[in-house]
């Protein structure tokens, strides 16, 4: 059985002759056909497009908002700009130009004998030449008290040249504390050039032990830190005996002793006792002994602040009857 063929021609002939509802059927039809092509031949590529230009649109919009609030703020920027370049500026005219290491030295040693730190040994290292300025390091060691070695690193750090302390090492020594740090003065990488501006005092860390304790001590030694009174500067020039190198945290009491008209006070630091009289130097603070008696020892010390101004306060030593 073969099915007939379809003969276009006689459909077209026919549908001449179709009924109304036919007509309009087949004309939607055509039309259908008619869009379905167009959308898929012209209109799909165009709205592709379309979408990729809404999407590009969009982000331009983003990016225009962003640089609209950029220029905004642009004069703000260009200030603080200006404000940093005249803080470099002003740091580079505070450096000397040329190598300030004499001076260094003795103010190093005169913090050294103001704060009862003993310095036993100053290594000058080789210069480093930075883009803007040279650093001149030296490897400092000292030994002395806790609270002694704490102010002297504070006032290097609070000297009128620009200095600064790093690698700070703290270790016991018998009976005091040996202090390594590395400190690192500057000068201007001009040859030849000076200092055109004057350091500028800024707020800084000052060091005060009234309120702090030794952590290389039990808390049970622990000496109170009071404030003290103004008072004459000690004798700077004297020769500092043996005693004077050792914290009076490290000596208790243990008896008084008389002879030829004179009391001595019997103090023992470790295993040695050592006799002292009134008038006789103890402890790193320039501390003196004013008066002797069975029970206890009294003595002034000698401290400066940080202004430079010498400060004195009393301290007692109590007779421990368990020695």
């Amino acid at each position: 059985m073969s099915l007939p063929r379809l003969d276009f021609s006689a459909l077209s002939y026919n549908a001449a002759k179709w009924p109304w509802p036919g007509k309009a059927l087949l004309g939607c039809a055509l039309a259908g056909l008619v869009l379905l092509l167009g959308e898929g031949v012209y209109l799909g590529a165009s709205r592709e497009r379309l979408h990729g230009l809404e999407a590009r649109e969009q982000a331009l919009q983003a990016q225009l908002e962003e640089k609209t609030g950029l220029a905004a703020e642009l004069e703000a920027y260009t200030e603080q700009v200006r404000a940093m370049e005249e803080t470099v500026a002003g740091l580079q005219g505070q450096l000397p130009g040329e190598s300030a290491v004499p001076g260094l030295l003795e103010d190093i040693a005169r913090l050294a004998v103001a704060k009862g730190v003993w310095i036993e040994g100053v290594a000058v290292l080789d210069e480093a030449s930075l883009p803007f300025h040279v650093e001149q390091p030296l490897k400092i060691a000292a030994t002395g008290a806790y609270h002694d070695l704490a102010a002297f690193v504070s006032a290097l750090g609070g000297l009128q040249r620009i200095v600064t302390v790093h690698d700070v090492a703290v270790r016991p020594e018998g009976a005091l504390l040996r202090l390594d740090l590395l400190a690192k003065a500057y000068r201007s990488a001009s040859p030849g050039g000076s200092a055109s501006r004057a350091v500028v005092p800024a707020p800084r860390f000052v060091y005060d032990s009234s309120s702090l304790r030794d952590p290389f001590q039990r808390p049970a030694l622990q000496a109170e830190h009071t404030p003290g009174r103004a008072a004459l500067a000690p004798d700077l020039t004297r020769p500092r005996g043996p005693l004077e190198g050792i914290a009076i945290e490290q000596f208790a009491m243990v008896g008084t002793l008389s002879g030829g008209g004179r009391t001595y006070a019997l103090l023992r630091a470790g295993p040695t006792v050592h006799r002292l009289a009134v008038g006789d130097y103890l402890g790193p603070d320039h501390g003196q002994v004013m008066s002797i008696q069975d029970s206890h020892v009294e003595l002034i010390e000698r401290f400066p602040d940080e202004q430079g101004l010498w400060l004195e306060r009393p301290r007692t030593l109590v007779l421990n009857v368990n020695s």
